[in-house]
């Protein structure tokens, strides 16, 4: 919802991409050793398929800009922007947001309420 008086009426669709920190408060991680390089199956960003972060890496004038992704192993880690890979859109909702019901597939998308507070 486009709201002047919350701050985002400059914006038509109030949808951003998700950044490399809020991966990581779902539960994904980066490298940490050989032995254990990061990945990670089990929280619920993994989709098995690789996708970009709003989030930057790096930036060299003889080279490309980099940018933190998720890999399709679940770990995170960052690639040249000259790759093609998927996006993750995320929405900000209000502290009063109630979850109805829903899986969040697209035979049972999430229903939510956004009532504004009393």
């Amino acid at each position: 919802m486009v709201n002047n008086e919350k701050g985002n009426g400059a914006l038509t669709y109030p949808v951003g991409l998700i950044t490399s920190d809020e991966v990581v408060m779902a539960g994904g991680r980066g490298w940490i050793n050989e032995e254990n390089p990061g990945t990670n199956s089990n929280y619920y960003l993994y989709s098995g398929s690789w996708y970009w972060t709003f989030s930057p890496n790096s930036f060299s004038i003889a080279s490309f800009m980099s940018v933190i992704r998720v890999g399709d192993n679940g770990f995170i880690g960052f690639t040249h922007v000259s790759s093609a890979g998927g996006v993750r859109p995320v929405i900000s909702l209000p502290s009063y947001t109630k979850f109805i019901n829903g899986t969040g597939t697209s035979s049972a998308p999430y229903i939510i309420v956004t009532n504004e507070k009393s």
